[in-house]
């Protein structure tokens, strides 16, 4: 949707789409839809070549306004995708490029991973909140980045029926990007995260428990009462759902356990109507998208609550609020 934060939110806003047919084709020889950014890299690129493209740009904007005195000191906490064969990143890797890409030395010891898909990208932001409030550092940052654009993955995606195709409606459509945030002790902010919960869900597609929306629930629950606020006085919602009607079945019935007093209109904004699946990046791309909704003036309203999930059941939510 383009590399830099205001006008990648204003393509969301638009509803301006990158989906198109890619080269891939699937088990039966049919084209598989991709969501990518085909101008810039080549789709020969390696998956982790690609992800730290867009992770570089996405932090690029944040180092142009901090200056890289203050980037250099900054931990930084990124969600990624769980890495092949389980083999865990090596934050020496992750500092190395990344500094060589930004032109900044980037400490390696102040680099931590999570690989838990878009859960991760709340899970990294609940571990920055948690440095700050033990005053390990003022400011810290939070990134998440993905690119589903590699065989290996379209073909794990196509054995499970997860791919959006001409016989399964009940799909998705694969992407990539990347989103970074930064995270300040300090007032004078965009927003302001009112409350966070995790939660566990029994349920998922390749189970046959029942989908009771528990792990969800319990993660808007413990958000909402660290916010002391009632789901009703949230103005709308964000969510990593990418198409599939398990996690759309899954907010209908989070509404009806949690929400109390009806409401005429709920909106439930989602990057994937334009970006496609983007994992680890998701859950980030939504909070980045609300805070420029904010800054532009065209949010329904000055409190939103986000959720992101990952196959393992993990559940995830989020509380912010517009500053004054």
């Amino acid at each position: 949707m383009g590399l830099r934060w205001a006008p990648a939110c204003a393509a969301l806003r638009a509803g301006i789409s990158r989906k198109q047919v890619s080269p891939f084709v699937d088990n039966h020889g049919r084209e598989i839809v991709i969501s990518h950014l085909s101008d810039l890299l080549d789709l020969k690129s390696t998956p982790t070549q690609r992800w730290l493209f867009f992770l570089t740009h996405a932090l690029q904007e944040l180092l142009e306004q901090v200056g890289a005195a203050v980037f250099q000191r900054l931990p930084l906490l990124v969600a990624l995708p769980a890495p092949r064969q389980g083999k865990p990143y090596s934050t020496d890797f992750l500092a190395q490029e990344l500094s060589v890409r930004l032109e900044v030395q980037i400490d390696p010891r102040r680099v931590r991973v999570f690989t838990e898909g878009a859960y991760g990208g709340y899970a990294a932001l609940a571990a920055g909140r948690e440095m700050l409030r033990r005053r390990e550092s003022p400011e810290c940052v939070v990134a998440g980045a993905e690119s589903m654009m590699c065989a290996r993955t379209l073909l794990r995606l196509a054995t499970k029926r997860r791919l959006l195709t001409e016989d399964n409606s009940d799909g998705v459509i694969p992407g990539e990007a990347a989103a970074c945030v930064m995270l300040s002790s300090q007032k004078q902010a965009l927003a302001v995260i009112r409350g966070m919960g995790f939660g566990k869900e029994p349920s998922s597609l390749e189970n046959d428990v029942p989908l009771r929306a528990d792990g969800l629930t319990a993660a808007t629950r413990a958000a909402l009462e660290e916010a002391q606020l009632a789901l009703h006085e949230m103005a709308f919602r964000f969510s990593d759902a990418a198409g599939e009607s398990f996690y759309f079945k899954e907010q209908a019935l989070l509404l009806s356990r949690v929400l109390r007093e009806r409401k005429a209109e709920f909106p439930l904004w989602l990057c994937s109507e334009s970006l496609g699946d983007t994992g680890a990046a998701t859950g980030l791309c939504g909070l980045g998208w609300v805070i420029a909704s904010w800054a532009r003036r065209y949010a329904p309203g000055p409190r939103a609550i986000g959720f992101a999930g990952n196959e393992q059941g993990g559940r995830a939510a989020v509380i912010i609020e517009a500053s004054e």
